[in-house]
């Protein structure tokens, strides 16, 4: 089942993760998957925005705020890998990655579903994507105005905005890099794409609680 399905499954997951973070050599880890190890043993990051240390003993948020426990599985998950790169740079969606067939009614086919809430106000979004960390890196190939987020080295995502023409409504594409399955499991994967999701519209205001995705990930 889907570690998407419910708020229990996502809880219960994210103890799992934290318990095998408790297990792991996070300094060694850290480096080899990117990131810095400070004087104290620990990761300092910023995830969508959002400055956090890693340590054994868990994730905490600099600003002294809280870490969702999606965003707590996310950076435990990426930390805790055996897979490393190099990256492909090709971006492709989830199911291209993991094999697995997404219909409209199947939990990955509802993860964005949220950001049909941006209603093509690329204005907006671009000034949501900024505020979480992501960088604008031009036309894609497919077109879409495409936007890299790149807080774990090994796992950047990638959005593609495709704007509103005479023929098409707006679309927006999440993508992962093709070697993303060696680093994450599936769960992994769609809790990342739960994360940004929500980041994304508290960023831009269209939500003020994470508690209003809810409907539609399930």
């Amino acid at each position: 089942m889907s570690k998407a399905k419910t708020i229990q499954s996502r809880v219960n997951y994210s103890k799992t993760q934290l318990a095998a973070l408790k297990e792991t050599n996070l300094a060694v880890q850290a480096k080899e998957l990117g990131l810095s190890v400070n004087d104290k043993g620990q990761v300092p990051l910023s995830f969508l925005g959002q400055a956090m240390v890693v340590s054994l003993e868990g994730i905490e948020s600099v600003s002294g705020g809280q870490v969702s426990v999606d965003a707590q599985s996310v950076v435990a998950h990426y930390l805790i890998s055996r897979g490393r790169g190099p990256l492909k740079g090709e971006y492709v969606p989830i199911n291209r990655l993991t094999g697995i067939s997404v219909s409209p009614s199947s939990p990955s086919a509802n993860l964005a579903k949220p950001l049909e809430m941006i209603d093509g106000d690329y204005e907006r979004f671009q000034e949501a994507a900024r505020k979480i960390g992501g960088r604008y890196e031009g036309l894609s190939q497919a077109g879409g105005q495409a936007w890299l987020f790149g807080d774990l080295p090994l796992l950047p995502v990638r959005i593609e905005f495709f704007e509103k023409d005479d023929e098409f409504p707006f679309e927006i594409k999440i993508l992962f890099d093709a070697t993303a399955n060696i680093i994450a499991s599936y769960e992994g994967l769609e809790l990342y794409i739960m994360c940004l999701t929500v980041g994304l519209l508290m960023a831009g205001g269209w939500i003020t609680d994470p508690d209003d995705c809810e409907r539609s990930f399930l």
